[in-house]
């Protein structure tokens, strides 16, 4: 199976908090501010695109003609997945918790439980089919960027509407809050409650079903031209 890569479904279509629904929690739980979507977006990115690096070195390493040992390394691949993720997800989060505390703060319980995300698994389960190396790769980077790019995006809607502010990182005298002016005095609090986060992304997940929708249509009115 070839990685459909950043050209194809895995930045947009195969979007596990769009399309494939997977990365439901999170996007709910932590895009209330901006901020918090950054450091979640950042996690599941480094996370994934190292867990696919290693899943395809390994399956590269373990290349025999034979079809039996093909079938058993096929076999152990999501238990090397799993396992994998979780030792980095692990030590990832002990280096955030010992020099960045707020980051995991802010992701709370869902940072550890990224090392059974779905889109991790099967982002390290895919690579392992990758053409080369740089192919399963280059997959993770557009599988993380894709979800990186639903978080912030439903958080900056939530977070600007529902409270008014953009939170961000703060540096020197910029304490990190941004006031919006018209909204921070009388925002709309419902949806920065988990029914406002399902909102969002029935929203955003409706238009780019919609986008997929209207591609399919226009390659196929090309076929049919042709």
């Amino acid at each position: 199976m070839k990685p459909q890569g950043i050209t194809g479904g895995s930045f947009l279509f195969e979007n596990p908090a769009t399309a494939l629904v997977m990365g439901l929690c999170p996007a709910i739980a932590v895009t209330t501010r901006v901020m918090d979507a950054l450091w979640m977006s950042a996690f599941v990115l480094v996370v994934l695109v190292l867990s696919a690096l290693f899943m395809a070195l390994i399956a590269r390493a373990r290349v025999s003609e034979s079809g039996e040992v093909q079938a058993a390394t096929l076999g152990r691949q999501r238990l090397g997945a799993l396992l994998i993720t979780a030792t980095l997800t692990g030590s990832i989060e002990v280096l955030l918790t010992a020099y960045i505390p707020e980051a995991i703060a802010g992701m709370g319980i869902y940072a550890p439980l990224i090392a059974v995300n779905c889109l991790v698994l099967s982002g390290a389960e895919r690579a392992t089919r990758a053409e080369t190396v740089a192919n399963g790769v280059a997959d993770a980077v557009a599988s993380g960027f894709g979800f990186a790019c639903c978080l912030v995006l439903i958080a900056l809607v939530r977070e600007v509407l529902g409270a008014g502010t953009i939170t961000l990182f703060p540096v020197g005298s910029f304490g990190g809050t941004i006031a919006v002016p018209g909204l921070s005095c009388d925002p709309i609090r419902a949806l920065g409650l988990a029914g406002g986060g399902l909102l969002c992304l029935g929203y955003l997940a409706a238009a780019l079903r919609s986008l997929q929708t209207r591609r399919a249509n226009a390659m196929a009115g090309k076929a049919g031209v042709q």
